[in-house]
This record gives C-alpha cells, structure tokens and sequence, in this order.
C-alpha cells in the first residue's frame, strides 16, 4: 500500500507538506508512521493544476524513491498551485515498478490516485474489463489495479465535461460496488484496501473503505485550517481557532497527518467518503455498501 495527500487552498508552494514538515510525504516514504511496512520507495507522483486558466492538470511521475529525486524537490519548490495530489507508492506484489503503474492518473481534467490494493485482482481483471467501454478501456497505459478502477470510475461518470460533486460521490460509490460484484462473481474472498481519490480541480472525494468486516482500513485523515512554516518545519492551525475572518484556509486530505499536532486532524470513519468543494467545506458520509461477505 501507498501514502498519499491532496490540497485544496490558496496559491502555495508544494514543497511544505511534501518536503519539510515533520511528517512529510517524502518522510513518509521513508518512514510512515500508520502501516506495518514503513517504505514506501517504488515510485512518486505529483498532479496539479495551473494557476493560469487551464483546467487540464500536469502530471509528474517517476519510478525513483521520492526522497532521491532532484527534479521532485525542484519542482516543489518553485511551482504553486491552488490544487493537487501528491503520491508515494509501495508496489503490490508482483505489480512492475514503471511510470505507467506510478499515480496520479489523468483523463480529461480529472486526477486519481489509490492507496491500498484490490487483492485476487488476476481473479477479476478480465471480468472488470469486459465491463469498460472503448473509450475508458484506452485509458489503460499500465496494469496496475488502480488504473482499472479509474477506467472504471470514469465509465460510471459518463466521461461528464462537467461534474457537480454528487455526480462524483455517486460515480465513486458506484465504482467500489462494481468491484465488489465482480470479486464476489470470480471468488475473490480476501479483502480489498480501497483508499481512492479523485479530484476534477475543484471537487476532491476521498474513501477510506475496506471489504471484509474484521479488517481494518488503511489510514486517512482531513484538516481544514492554515499551513504555517516555523521552525520545526510546518504547523497547521485549524479553521476553528486562530485562522482570522477572511483568511483562506486550506484543505488538506491524508493518509497520514503530516504534522505532530494529531488533535488538529479528523481521523476518517470506516467504510466512509470524505468530501471537499475547494478549500470551502469539507464532509464525511458513511458508504451506503455491505461488506463483501453479505453481498
């Protein structure tokens, strides 16, 4: 599985959350704090979208650890952005270490990326493809489960030029019960880590999902609030305390939080999605779905 961060806020820098705070995303890939293997080292990906008035994202992927990569830090470093992914990837097994298997994925004006796994997916992958039009079908560049589930997703969102945010929510639910079916149809019983997240530059919705009752999700959090530089790095301070009126505050969705300050974040329920409209407002809702073992 993989760690991943989204935001949503005022024209910033990457390089605070990815690189300098205490529990960056560069220092998660060395070193994450909320899975039993810490290394996350096959590869890195960045998706963001330009401040000029271009709603197309521009993608960065690369099959290095994301801590030895010069070009990353640059990039971090002198590119802002209102809006993007970042990711750190730790390859299922027997999945190729490639640029073609690094998130985040694009289509159109769309950004997906996924932290965990679909396990058994050989069981199921012919199964899901024969449900996948022509056009999301040619999305496919690598054969990693992920990518298929975004293939799949844009299916159910109808390829939409213009998504409001329940039309995501509704495609995002509608995929994960697709990939359910079809791992019920072919015998796929383990479970399923499904950590998905798409954004159309605007709308961002994150699940925290897992298919068996007994197992545990993998990791997420969300924090609403303002991103401060200081000494030990970052700090982040909660819309609800010190942010004054008519500051923008930022939203930022994790796997893990990127600061020491754990009070300051919400923790993600099981088996629930996770919704933000820019950096304006930010929900959580249960997935109206049973576990695998009831379907």
């Amino acid at each position: 599985m993989c760690r991943f961060l989204t935001y949503s806020g005022p024209k910033a820098l990457m390089s605070p959350l990815i690189f300098k705070a205490s529990n960056s995303l560069v220092m998660q890939s060395k070193y994450a704090q909320k899975r039993k293997v810490p290394t996350n080292a096959d590869g890195f990906g960045l998706g963001w979208y330009p401040t000029q008035d271009d709603p197309i994202p521009a993608t960065f992927v690369n099959v290095d650890p994301a801590w030895s990569n010069r070009n990353l830090k640059m990039i971090a470093e002198k590119v802002e952005t209102q809006h993007y992914f970042a990711h750190v990837r730790d390859a299922s097994k027997g999945m190729p270490v490639s640029q073609a298997n690094c998130h985040p994925f694009s289509c159109m004006h769309y950004l997906w990326m996924h932290n965990g796994r679909l396990d058994q997916f050989d069981k199921f992958r012919r199964q899901l493809l024969n449900q996948l039009s022509d056009r999301a079908f040619a999305l496919i560049k690598g054969n990693t489960d992920s990518e298929y589930a975004f293939a799949l997703f844009m299916d159910m969102l109808e390829f939409a030029e213009k998504a409001s945010l329940s039309q995501l929510e509704n495609a995002m639910e509608a995929t994960i019960a697709c990939i359910m079916r079809l791992r019920k149809a072919a015998g796929a019983d383990t479970n399923a880590f499904i950590n998905f997240a798409v954004t159309d530059g605007k709308h961002t919705v994150v699940t925290r999902f897992a298919t068996l009752e007994g197992v545990k999700p993998a990791s997420l959090f969300f924090g609403r609030g303002k991103v401060n530089e200081c000494q030990e790095g970052i700090e982040f301070i909660p819309h609800t305390e010190e942010v004054q009126e008519g500051e923008q505050a930022c939203i930022i969705i994790c796997s893990e939080p990127p600061t020491d300050q754990s009070e300051h974040w919400t923790k993600v329920e099981r088996n629930y999605m996770v919704s933000a409209i820019g950096n304006e407002r930010v929900s959580q809702r249960k997935l109206d779905l049973p576990f695998q073992s009831e379907l």
